[in-house]
C-alpha cells in the first residue's frame, strides 16, 4: 500500500494560534506564565493522573464520565479528589470561556503536590497540584478519515496498572515512537499474544459484521469514546461484544479502528504493512462514524432556556 498523504496528520499536532489561558491551583493565568515547583511529585516521580476533554462550540463533551474516571484514577493512587463535580464544572467552563469558547482540547492534571523531601513514601500533609490548560483541536472530516491510517503491533512494556490514567507515560511514549520510527500512525499493544489497546487509543475490530473490543481490565485504559461506541452500537442494533482479541485476530479482521477523545474514531487500513480487510473504510465504521458525529453534534448544541 502506498504511503497515505494527509494534512494535518493528527489534530493534536496543530500549533497554538494564540496565547492560551491555564488554571493552576485556583488561579487563571497565561499558560506560558504557569510555574510548578521542581519538587512537585508529579515531576519527581510521575505521581499524578490526568484527563483530556474535547470542547466543541464552547461545550465540554462527556464531562461527567471524564470526572468519574479521574476520581477513580485518584482513588487507585490513594488520593482524594481535590474538587467536587460541580466545582470542576465551574473551573473548566470558566477556562473554556477565557479561551474563547471555540473548539479545542482541555488537558487536566492532578499531582500529589510538592514535598520538600524527596522520598517515595506518600506524604501525609501535602496539597495537590491542579493544572488545566488547552490545546487547539480541529476534528477531521469523514472524507479526511476515509484516507485511512496505518499501524503496527508493538510489544507491551508497561506496568500492571494500565487502567489508571497516570501521568507517567514513558512506556507509551517509547511504544509510540517505535510506530513513528516505522512511519505509521499508531501501535497496537500486544501482551502474551493478546491485543490490548493502542499507545494512545482503544481499538475495535469487525469480523463478519460483529464489532469487538477487549473487555475492561487492569491491562487497558478504558476510554470514554470506547464506552460511547459500545453504547451507540447497542442503541442502534449493531452486534457488539467485549472479548479478548488475539494478535492473530487483527490480521483476519474485516475492519480495524482506533478511538480516543482527542482523535474520535479513525479507520486503520494497514497493519504491519498488510491491508486490513478490503484496504478501505468498512461499512460498520461508516455507520458508526455517522452515529458518533450525530451524537457529538447533539451534545455540542447550546442548552436552550
Amino acid at each position: 500500500m502506498q504511503e497515505m498523504q494527509r494534512e494535518p496528520q493528527d489534530p493534536r499536532d496543530l500549533p497554538l494560534q494564540q496565547e492560551s489561558i491555564a488554571y493552576l491551583n485556583g488561579e487563571y493565568l497565561p499558560t506560558a506564565a504557569a510555574r510548578i515547583s521542581p519538587l512537585d511529585r508529579g515531576f519527581i516521580f510521575g505521581d499524578g493522573v490526568y484527563e483530556v476533554f474535547q470542547v466543541s462550540k464552547g461545550r465540554i463533551q462527556y464531562l461527567e464520565p471524564h470526572i468519574k474516571r479521574l476520581n477513580q484514577s485518584l482513588k487507585n493512587i490513594l488520593m482524594e479528589p481535590p474538587y467536587s463535580l460541580e466545582q470542576w464544572r465551574h473551573i473548566l467552563n470558566t477556562l473554556v470561556e477565557k479561551n474563547g469558547s471555540g473548539d479545542f482540547s482541555l488537558y487536566l492534571q492532578v499531582t500529589r503536590g510538592v514535598d520538600l523531601i524527596r522520598k517515595q513514601a506518600i506524604p501525609n500533609q501535602v496539597l495537590p497540584t491542579v493544572f488545566v490548560t488547552c490545546f487547539p483541536h480541529i476534528p477531521l472530516s469523514k472524507e479526511d478519515l476515509r484516507k485511512g491510517y496505518q499501524a503496527i503491533s508493538v510489544a507491551d512494556i508497561r506496568w500492571q496498572y494500565c487502567h489508571i490514567k497516570a501521568t507517567s507515560r514513558l512506556a507509551y511514549i517509547l511504544m509510540f515512537q517505535e510506530a513513528k520510527h516505522k512511519g505509521v500512525d499508531e501501535g497496537i499493544i500486544i501482551r502474551d499474544g493478546y491485543a490490548l489497546e493502542g499507545t494512545s487509543s482503544n481499538f475495535f475490530i469487525v469480523k463478519n459484521g460483529l464489532l469487538m473490543t477487549p473487555p475492561k481490565s487492569h491491562a487497558i485504559l478504558a476510554g470514554i469514546i470506547r464506552d460511547v461506541i459500545i453504547d451507540l452500537a447497542k442503541k442502534n442494533e449493531i452486534p457488539c461484544q467485549e472479548k479478548n482479541i488475539l494478535e492473530t485476530d487483527l490480521a483476519l479482521a474485516d475492519e480495524l479502528w482506533i478511538s480516543s477523545s482527542s482523535r474520535g474514531i479513525y479507520p486503520i487500513l494497514e497493519l504491519n504493512g498488510q491491508e486490513v480487510g478490503s484496504g478501505k473504510p468498512g461499512p460498520v465504521w461508516e455507520r458508526m462514524w455517522d452515529l458518533y458525529d450525530e451524537e457529538c453534534n447533539r451534545i455540542s448544541l447550546p442548552i436552550s432556556h
